[in-house]
């Protein structure tokens, strides 16, 4: 088989993201919301977290004091010591670890905002929300003005379904007071409902509030994107880079806005920088290694992806790409079970079906028949088109199948036919030995049965006659006697015949031989046999 490069298209991570201390989440981009429910501000996330107790909110009382509390000199020391601690924790893969110290730092002092953040994201990436939720509350009222847990609490309520809710709470919130934080996360969530106009100008409110925000004019860049003004969303961008060029949500947003404008070796530079900055930051190696995957460099495709999923365990897209970029370096059990981790975080993503159809139509899976392997890839385009998907090159793909699987089972028919003829071969060879291994049997039964007495019959009738043989093997003087004799027949020969007693006067072996009824000759010529002997 043929093979193809399947993909609905080139999927990347369409929120920037924000990094925090030692830890980075890639939120859902967007959601469906529920309507009517009590405002996320004065009510934690409706999640139960892991451990079953209710996350707390803020509210107007002791939560809300705590929140603006200003931690004594011990307690700013500890609050700093326990927060390297965390940062070393997680850095050495002690998530449970790292969470509860970041929470202890935030606890002892307020104003470090990183710690609360860090213990929000480490919350999230669990996936206890409710707890993550609370904690980036808890974070912007002690600094309205953090863009990173504004920005992160409002995709955590989009991601929720929340979107609408959490507009109504930052809403409220703002009337309480301002804060470039609160601003960005009502920025992110009028994003996702579509409300482009009222995104921008949260987002230059913001700005004005803080004219180098780099938050706030990658916010704004992201507007200008959405409403397809690309020139001067990279004017913006390119602004934010000359206040910190290190920023990877820059590089990333850059990336996005070169490609809309076509520049695609631009677009995988820009990705690659903002994946260089830090290797924390999932979107940006999701959306670097969807590119090198494009660009049939799988195997470097797969190390981006991997590290997107290992900082991002939660984001389905990234799982995706991770799949794609498997499938492309033929280890069907890894890209099947990345599409299926897919599937398991977001059971609505109905590219995962088209993948999977796809990686089953092309790829050997060890321990599988073709045939089988065909008629799931073909299931799958099934589940693909009866989930809602709607792809127009469906259809050849299923023509190609069609083709293969009847291939297949004329190859599986042949195969068929030869291995009974060779069994019949093989009988029929078998058959034929064993027949003739037979035969010597069969020959030597009547043998073993008469053999014997007929042996000694032969001895008793050739008992008397032995010697005669042995007489005609001693000479070929014999054979010559009878001829020698037959002259003494005739009648010429008489008066040869009446001298026959002088002869037997004679001395000597010669004599004795004669009177055996032959010539004198005849015994004559026999003597000198014995004599030569």
């Amino acid at each position: 088989m043929t093979r193809r490069r399947h993909a609905p298209g080139v999927r990347l991570a369409a929120c920037a993201l924000l990094l925090a201390g030692s830890a980075a989440l890639l939120g859902a981009c967007a959601g469906g919301q529920k309507k009517d429910e009590p405002s996320p501000w004065e009510k934690a996330a409706d999640a139960k977290p892991a451990d079953g107790k209710p996350a707390t909110a803020p509210s107007e009382g002791a939560s809300a004091a705590a929140a603006h509390r200003t931690a004594t000199p011990l307690e700013a020391q500890r609050a700093r010591e326990f927060f390297s601690a965390a940062v070393q924790l997680e850095a050495s893969g002690k998530p449970a670890a790292a969470v509860g110290a970041f929470e202890r730092a935030f606890e002892l002092d307020p104003g470090l905002s990183w710690a609360g953040l860090d213990a929000g994201l480490l919350r999230e990436r669990a996936g206890d929300d409710g707890r993550a939720v609370a904690l980036y509350q808890r974070t912007l009222e002690a600094d309205p003005g953090f863009a990173p847990a504004g920005q992160n609490l409002a995709r955590a309520w989009i991601r929720l379904g929340k979107a609408e809710e959490g507009q109504r709470a930052l809403r409220s919130r703002l009337a309480q007071g301002d804060g470039v934080g609160l601003r960005l996360g009502l920025a992110e969530l009028l994003l996702a409902t579509g409300q482009l106009d009222d995104a921008e100008a949260e987002s230059r409110a913001a700005l004005k509030a803080s004219e180098k925000s780099v938050p706030a004019m990658v916010t704004l860049a992201t507007v200008y994107g959405r409403k397809k003004r690309y020139e001067l969303a990279r004017m913006v961008l390119e602004n934010a880079r000359q206040v910190d060029p290190d920023e990877p949500a820059v590089w990333n947003r850059l990336g996005f806005t070169e490609l809309a404008l076509g520049n695609r070796p631009q677009a995988l530079e820009a990705f690659k920088a903002a994946a260089a900055l830090r290797p924390d930051y999932p979107e940006a190696h999701a959306n670097y290694g969807a590119l090198l995957a494009d660009a049939d460099d799988f195997a470097g495709a797969a190390r981006e992806l991997e590290l997107a999923v290992k900082y991002a365990p939660r984001a389905a897209g990234a799982w995706l790409s991770l799949g794609n970029a498997h499938r492309g370096l033929q280890a069907f059990d890894k890209a099947e079970a990345a599409y299926r981790k897919a599937l398991e975080l977001d059971p609505g993503l109905t590219d995962a079906h088209f993948d999977l159809a796809v990686l089953y139509l092309d790829v050997e899976k060890p321990g599988l028949p073709t045939l089988k392997r065909l008629e799931q890839g073909v299931a799958f385009f099934d589940a693909y088109e009866k989930a809602g998907g709607s792809e127009p090159r469906v259809a050849a793909y299923r023509k190609d199948a069609a083709r293969d699987i009847d291939r297949e089972k004329k190859r599986l028919a042949r195969e068929e036919k030869d291995r009974v003829r060779k069994e019949a071969e093989a009988r029929k060879k078998a058959e034929e030995a064993a027949q003739e291994a037979a035969k010597p049997a069969a020959a030597a039964a009547p043998a073993a049965a008469g053999g014997p007495a007929g042996t000694a019959g032969q001895a008793e009738s050739a008992g008397p006659t032995a010697p005669a043989p042995a007489v005609k093997a001693t000479s070929p003087a014999a054979k010559a006697a009878p001829a020698a004799a037959k002259p003494t027949a005739k009648p010429a020969a008489k008066p040869a015949a009446k001298k026959a007693p002088a002869a037997t006067s004679t001395p000597g072996g010669a004599a004795s031989g004669g009177t055996r009824g032959s010539p004198g000759t005849a015994g004559g010529k026999l003597g000198e046999e014995g004599g030569d002997k």
